[in-house]
């Protein structure tokens, strides 16, 4: 399903590309934010943005302290609810949630039961056929979570283990990976606090068990630490939104191997919109990339790749020099990106080796001139979008 839907994407670009004009002309530049989208793509602005200087100080402030992402360190949460009942539905257009309790633990003692609401999520990992255990969202009263961890948050998503077996454990750790090694080149990324969450079912005849999930920053507070606000605007293509940070995206995404996004459709991409109406694009979901390796992830059929691990740049098609540019931040970083996957807790010596090799590869290519303009040059497809 998710092959027929990314070859759809890449379809839409083509048509896209007729369009344009011809390849010629579909190297993607920056226009000015009056000519960002046709007038009947353009979603209205709310009251109020951009808001003022001090507003805006403030709520980056807000944002960048709240404290359940404020460490790195892993944190114990036991979550009680009908998981049976929460886990059947997977519905994708489902917003039923659920009565359950959150519990923090901290130094060895559990602290009080907060009421909170529980609901699945996702696309793919939602199927039954792919996930036993689909992804979770849980929201909260903020009252409730007043002088705790998850002070100032609303609702959250959970990355879940999918199956009971040991592997998926270790596809959760590498996703957690994959946005770290994001926080680390760039602030206008997701933020993620990985956790140790024991499920406790109201079935008294069904006993607790842990796992590792990951809780993600929401978006709203990502934008409002980098300036920003997310505006959902589809069937946006790479000559409507800031090129530096699409080139960046790009190559981040080539890193980690992963061809599972769409800007066409917003498809595992945020789309923001800063005070002077520049659009960023800014990925997430990375358990279709290679550095993960699932075993049930599959490239688009429109890819023509044997795996996902196969590396794959989707455009746009810059310069030689732009292109040199863009790896600055990556080649700075190195160091600090290749020791990331030993930090994780509980990702096995096998899988850690796997990423760190996996890693090596992209710097080994980024540091000869002549691969890169082979992969990002010579042989970048001149399309309109993905």
């Amino acid at each position: 399903m998710l092959a027929r839907f990314l070859g759809a994407t890449l379809s839409a670009a083509a048509v896209a590309v007729g369009l344009a004009g011809g390849a010629a002309s579909l190297r993607a530049q920056a226009l000015p934010a009056a000519q960002a989208a046709p007038a009947e793509k353009q979603a209205k602005a709310p009251k109020q943005w951009p808001p003022d200087a001090a507003t805006l100080e403030k709520r980056r402030l807000d944002a960048e302290a709240l404290p359940l992402f404020t460490s790195l360190e892993p944190i114990d949460v036991t979550i009680t609810a009908d998981f049976k009942t929460i886990q059947r539905d997977r519905d994708d257009d489902s917003k039923q949630a659920y009565p359950g309790t959150l519990a923090i633990t901290t130094g060895g003692a559990t602290g009080p039961a907060i009421p909170i609401q529980l609901r699945t999520r996702g696309h793919v990992r939602r199927s039954e056929r792919l996930c036993s255990f689909a992804p979770l969202r849980v929201e909260f009263q903020k009252a409730t979570v007043k002088g705790t961890v998850f002070e100032g948050q609303g609702a959250l998503k959970l990355g879940t283990h999918c199956q009971g077996d040991a592997i998926y454990q270790q596809y959760v750790l590498k996703e957690y990976l994959a946005n770290r090694l994001q926080n680390v080149l760039t602030p206008r990324s997701v933020r993620a606090r990985l956790a140790r969450v024991t499920y406790a079912d109201t079935d008294a005849g069904k006993k607790p068990y842990t796992k590792p999930g990951i809780f993600f920053e929401d978006v709203d507070d990502m934008a409002k630490r980098v300036g920003m606000r997310e505006l959902s605007v589809p069937r946006q293509v790479f000559a409507y939104v800031d090129q530096a940070q699409l080139l960046f995206m790009s190559l981040f995404q080539y890193m980690i191997g992963n061809t599972d996004y769409s800007i066409m459709t917003l498809h595992n991409v945020f789309m923001l919109d800063d005070v002077k109406g520049v659009r960023y694009t800014v990925p997430y979901d990375f358990d279709y990339s290679g550095l993960v390796g699932a075993h049930y992830a599959t490239p688009a059929k429109g890819l023509a790749l044997a795996s996902v691990q196969d590396r794959f740049y989707r455009g746009p098609c810059k310069t030689e020099a732009e292109v040199a540019q863009a790896l600055e931040p990556f080649r700075q970083k190195q160091a600090e990106l290749l020791t990331l996957p030993a930090s994780v807790p509980g990702l096995e010596e096998g899988h850690r080796r796997s990423t760190e090799k996996y890693l090596n590869a992209f710097f080994e290519l980024v540091s000869r001139p002549d691969k890169v303009k082979k992969v990002f040059v010579t042989e970048c497809q001149p399309i309109a979008g993905m």
